[in-house]
């Protein structure tokens, strides 16, 4: 399944908050292509176990497809 997504989107910036049992990830990223303002916005990661580890104001890289809402991602 993962192969067939397009992870097109690359993100970076500082977690927010991680809801684990709904497999989100609050992040305010900065400024990239298709996307040129900063914003916070929720993500669902690929795989749940990507957010182990993860907390609040951490940096974190994403690569995300963008044709699903939330935008789907996995850590780069």
């Amino acid at each position: 399944m993962l192969a067939a997504l397009a992870f097109a989107s690359a993100i970076h910036g500082n977690v927010v908050s991680v809801d684990r049992p709904h497999n989100l990830l609050l992040i305010h990223h900065h400024a990239h292509v298709g996307m040129m303002m900063e914003m916070t916005m929720a993500v669902r990661m690929a795989d749940p176990r990507a957010l182990a580890g993860l907390r609040k104001g951490q940096f974190v890289e994403l690569r995300c497809d963008e044709s699903r809402n939330p935008w789907v991602c996995v850590r780069r």
